[in-house]
């Protein structure tokens, strides 16, 4: 393929003025970087760190213009590596992907062959999509409370802010092996999506938060998917059962919590 063709991509401009303009423009195969493996997207999928590479975050993207998309799937174009050959389904996700390296809302990216993942057996391109970070990110989690001897019989697992993707999905998967799920979100119309994942019990997200100055509660969850933080992880790590597990993957609420030695030592 001659690297003078073109294709369509999302670009992020900024302008003299500060604020960040995005448009669908006409983009060069010369113009992705250096890399091993060229892949024809067919799908990608939007995550919390595409909209923050898109809106000029400079802590997720330092360069522009830009095209983000951290989760891509799709066919090898060409492949200077042993281990891909054209044509070839494949998926790329993580690493530096739609952060500073061209991503998955262009037609094509160009990557290093460590990057590139032959697809899942079972899943199509756009299934592994749907999935994409968010899904990859809730399996993590579930497995980590697995490993800590999180089962079933322990009792319920709370997933908080469950009706993104990462809580959706971790509700959907725990209620499939066979766990107790408590959802806690702050949309009150998610209940009946929720209930559809498996949920057993919805909660306003209110309910979670503890503000009180006691460092332990009574101990409610066998574990905990947290992807909000903040205060919402302050409260959980609270409320869990001794010898429990907290699995922690966002900051929508802060980055930053308060807390105590407590619930670690106790």
């Amino acid at each position: 393929m001659s690297t003078d063709e073109s294709f369509e991509a999302l670009v992020v401009h900024e302008m003299e003025d500060g604020t960040f303009r995005r448009r669908i423009e006409r983009r060069s195969l010369a113009d992705l970087p250096s890399g091993e493996v060229l892949v024809r997207v067919h799908y990608s999928s939007l995550n919390y760190k595409d909209a923050l590479s898109a809106t000029g975050h400079r802590g997720v993207t330092r360069r522009y213009p830009h095209t983000p998309g951290i989760d891509a799937a799709g066919v090898v174009e060409s492949s200077d590596s042993d281990a891909f050959q054209p044509g070839d389904p494949v998926v790329v996700t993580s690493y530096d992907l739609g952060m500073n390296t061209p991503g998955g809302w262009g037609r094509y990216i160009r990557v290093p062959a460590e990057w590139v993942v032959p697809l899942p057996a079972g899943l199509t391109l756009r299934e592994s999509m749907i999935l994409g970070t968010a899904g990859f990110t809730a399996a993590l989690s579930v497995h980590r409370l697995q490993h800590e001897g999180i089962t079933p019989d322990r009792g319920a697992v709370l997933v908080t802010g469950a009706s993104g993707g990462v809580g959706s999905l971790a509700v959907g998967i725990l209620h499939r092996i066979g766990y107790r799920v408590v959802a806690a979100t702050g949309k009150a119309e998610a209940e009946p999506f929720l209930r559809d994942l498996g949920a057993a019990e919805v909660v306003p997200r209110q309910q979670v938060l503890d503000d009180s100055p006691r460092p332990l509660l009574k101990g409610r969850w066998a574990g905990v998917v947290d992807t909000v933080g903040g205060a919402y992880l302050a409260s959980v790590l609270k409320a869990v059962q001794l010898h429990g597990a907290v699995t922690c993957c966002g900051l929508v609420a802060s980055a930053e919590f308060s807390t105590t030695v407590y619930p670690f030592i106790l």
